[in-house]
């Protein structure tokens, strides 16, 4: 699997899976900026009826619905989660210019679990994976994940791979 541009690999560490959010829950704000870009042309003889300025709404309204289609778009493809051998990085972006980024090696992972809640998310099997990590740090939640148990039982089977590992590593230290 080929790993998102931002992610810098280290050696010999390869992704495993990359997780987008489902679209479903996005869709009403998907559906809204679609509405306001269509709008418009519903008042098209009305605005170009008041001159200029009426031309000039009309194409900042198309411009602005653009701007807010695309913006929905940016986020949820920019909003992913990827598993590699070695770790989890979870980004989340929240608007043209803000991005949050947050990774995780397995050993700090202290729990794996996954929440479906509601009656859509039961049927079309999405939900909520939460990493919960050691000491103060700030548990990873990944909203709106299809195939949650695979990813929770991915996670685990890799935590778990990664166990003997570093006991093996311990061992030898001593």
């Amino acid at each position: 699997m080929e790993a998102p541009k931002f992610l810098e690999l280290k050696a010999r560490e390869e992704v495993l899976e990359v997780v987008h959010g489902t679209l479903t829950p996005r869709l009403p704000k998907f559906f809204l900026c679609v509405v306001w870009l269509v709008l418009p042309f519903f008042l098209l003889f009305p605005l170009w009826k008041q001159g200029t300025i009426g031309i000039v709404i009309f194409f900042l309204w198309i411009a602005s619905g653009i701007i807010l289609l695309f913006r929905q778009y940016l986020k949820w493809s920019r909003t992913l989660f990827v598993i590699t051998d070695q770790r989890v990085v979870d980004q989340e972006q929240k608007g043209f210019f803000n991005r949050v980024v947050t990774q995780t090696r397995y050993d700090q992972i202290d729990e794996v679990s996954y929440q479906v809640k509601g009656i859509v998310p039961t049927l079309l099997r999405y939900g909520t994976v939460r990493l919960e990590l050691h000491g103060a740090s700030a548990d990873i939640v990944v909203p709106h994940v299809l195939r949650p148990a695979y990813i929770t039982d991915l996670l685990n089977d890799l935590r778990t791979a990664q166990k003997p590992a570093e006991l093996a590593k311990q061992h030898d230290v001593q």
